[in-house]
């Protein structure tokens, strides 16, 4: 169906009327909850991403900090100068140590921080980030389906509404005559004909997106394990930090 005729229909639809249009209660109820939810998940996506990038920083950070030695503490000379108290390689050994809050001193391993930072990212985007992407991308493509079922729905209901007005017109002549109009007879058997066959071609598309949408909603399900591994890589990460 072209523009005008979409047009025209939907025209037709929103004037007052016996004629009730056709609807997929159904498709209309799981498009809107998928639709939500896959805005959540763009919100879920976007902070993910942010975390990502957060946690690279720290990494970096964090290595830097721990290469670097610590101030030094001065003390005058007999010459009239300033010695630290503490040498420079002691002070590099302390650099890399931290003291947890309780217990012996935890070590971090200041050399592998670039490599852990790097497959913490890689953890990341293969088990969290790009299935969540491939999902999204999925409900996508549900706009332009739900458009051609619209389209169907557009030509099949054209199709009931010029039978209904042929049936009317049809009451009307054996009113008036108290007969049948065989030519309006034989338009209504061709035109019923017309209906059975679009109503087959959207029955057919609505059947084909639920079964779709349907599958959609079952993959969502795998968000929960895609949210653990980023917890579980997040963990990891930090601890494989730790010697």
């Amino acid at each position: 169906m072209g523009m005008f005729g979409r047009f025209r229909e939907k025209v037709h639809e929103a004037a007052p009327g016996r004629f009730n249009p056709t609807t997929s209660d159904r498709i209309d109820k799981m498009y809107k909850e998928v639709h939500d939810f896959a805005q959540t998940l763009k919100e879920c996506e976007k902070q993910i991403k942010q975390l990502e990038i957060a946690s690279t920083t720290v990494f970096r950070a964090t290595g830097d900090a721990l290469s670097r030695p610590l101030p030094h503490v001065y003390e005058a000379d007999a010459q009239g100068g300033a010695q630290p108290l503490v040498p420079q390689d002691e002070l590099r050994q302390q650099a890399a140590t931290t003291m947890g809050t309780s217990g012996p001193q935890s070590s971090v391993r200041v050399q592998d921080l670039a490599t852990i930072s790097q497959k913490h990212t890689n953890d990341v985007e293969q088990n969290v980030l790009e299935p969540l992407r491939a999902w999204i991308k999925e409900y996508r493509t549900f706009k332009d389906r739900m458009s051609v079922l619209d389209n169907k729905r557009l030509e099949f209901d054209a199709e009931r509404r010029a039978f209904h007005k042929l049936e009317i017109k049809g009451v009307h002549h054996k009113q008036a005559n108290d007969a049948v109009d065989p030519e309006i007879a034989g338009k209504l058997e061709a035109k019923s004909g017309d209906v059975t066959a679009k109503r087959n071609v959207y029955n057919a598309h609505e059947q084909e997106l639920y079964n779709c949408l349907a599958a959609l909603v079952n993959d969502a399900k795998n968000v929960r394990v895609y949210l653990a591994s980023l917890m579980r890589a997040q963990s990891q990460a930090f601890g494989a930090a730790l010697g």
